[in-house]
């Protein structure tokens, strides 16, 4: 039969995600609350903890791959590029404070349940990342993506990403050579923000020649087409240094967000962004078995990484953020913007467990720490945005402004 089993497993990942999602986003619109919510509760209902109908598989990880990374696109389009460019070291700054926190304090888990400092060191990597998937779908729906903390959450994430593929690349050293390869990693991160500015300035630069030219094409829909295509050439390409596609996403999206046509392109892959990558939050929580998680011996290991993993980002990103200017209520917003934790933070796990230098544990902790953080951040983040003022602009201590 054509395509085999394969075919019936996408068309099953299609019916929970465009059907069976949008009756659970239903309730929970119905109710106030985040429709994500409703997303990550089909995974967990329909996935590996209770029914286990929803199934897994390269294919289905392809095409939830493939939502988030049309989410995160949108998210660079509906940003103002000069604005964002103007701030970035600003971001680089909280980035800096937040990364440390986090890595700092799961470093310091590490010591006290006894782990050795290389073990730790690993613990601390799998707290270190924002994955802000959650929290841009959040934004979007209550309308509060362009807004100062809405771009500040989103710079801090691009640049989060960057620090934790430099730390679990030292870690990887550091097991293999025992040693620290300070220029190899310098090379890395120099590589790595290259690939990402060049990406930026790149599409800043011809994104008006591509659009125009693409909209002289006599097909339908040929400039959403065009710029399509090249995010996915980009996102291909990038696979030969390393980078997640997440990040060559949003860097497109950024690029292009001030080509002649872009708005027009932005509402289109915002319907396509919305249908599929509902399908990437379902299968995050698909995978996750809790039944094998809640081991007892370690009720007290997981509650505590789970805490530090909340007050790694409110006393980094969010202490940062005052320190540096931000008001109180922004402080906080960004703080809650950098709660969830996904790809990076199970990765490091893997790599750490796969090395013999942690236990399952570690891993099933990394696990709690995605479902419970992409869980709680829709509803404090809600309340947080929809209460106290919105600033227009924020004047920081170190001479700079932060504005919409």
């Amino acid at each position: 039969m054509l395509g085999g089993e394969v075919v019936f497993d996408l068309f099953l990942v299609l019916f929970f995600g465009f059907l069976v999602a949008r009756l659970f986003e239903d309730l929970f619109a119905r109710l106030g609350q985040p429709t994500v919510i409703g997303d990550l509760l089909v995974g967990l209902f329909f996935g590996a903890s209770l029914l286990g109908w929803y199934p897994g598989g390269d294919v289905v990880e392809a095409v939830s791959v493939f939502g988030i990374v049309l989410l995160l696109f949108y998210a660079g389009l509906e940003t103002h590029y000069g604005e964002f460019m103007r701030s970035l070291p600003v971001y680089g700054i909280i980035t800096f404070g937040e990364a440390l926190a986090a890595f700092g304090l799961g470093y310091v888990v590490g010591i006290l349940w006894g782990y050795p400092p290389r073990s730790a060191y690993f613990i601390g990597a799998v707290l270190e990342a924002t994955s802000v998937s959650v929290s841009v779908k959040t934004l979007i729906e209550i309308r509060k993506l362009n807004t100062v903390e809405g771009y500040t959450v989103m710079g801090i994430a691009v640049l989060d990403d960057l620090s934790a593929l430099i730390t679990i690349v030292a870690g990887s050293m550091l097991i293999s050579s025992q040693t620290l390869d300070i220029p190899s990693i310098a090379k890395v991160f120099i590589l790595a923000i290259l690939v990402w500015y060049i990406i930026v300035k790149g599409l800043h630069i011809v994104g008006n020649t591509l659009t125009r030219l693409a909209a002289k094409l006599h097909v339908e829909e040929s400039i959403t087409a065009v710029i399509l295509g090249i995010l996915a050439g980009l996102a291909y390409i990038v696979k030969y240094v390393n980078l997640s596609p997440l990040i060559v996403a949003y860097a497109a999206g950024l690029g292009l967000s001030e080509a002649w046509g872009s708005k027009i392109v932005s509402e289109r892959v915002k319907i396509l962004a919305i249908l599929f990558s509902t399908l990437f939050f379902i299968t995050t929580t698909a995978k996750v078995d809790l039944r094998s998680a809640l081991v007892p011996e370690y009720i007290s290991f997981y509650l505590a990484m789970i805490t530090v993993a909340f007050l790694g980002k409110i006393l980094g990103g969010g202490l940062t953020s005052l320190i540096l200017g931000y008001p109180l209520r922004s402080a906080v917003r960004i703080s809650v913007g950098l709660f969830p934790r996904a790809e990076f933070c199970l990765i490091a796990a893997y790599i750490g467990y796969s090395y013999h230098l942690l236990g399952p544990e570690v891993y099933l902790s990394a696990i709690l720490i995605v479902l419970v953080t992409n869980f709680v951040t829709p509803v404090i983040l809600k309340h947080v945005y929809l209460h106290g003022p919105e600033y227009k602009e924020v004047k920081l201590r170190i001479g700079r402004t932060i504005k919409i």
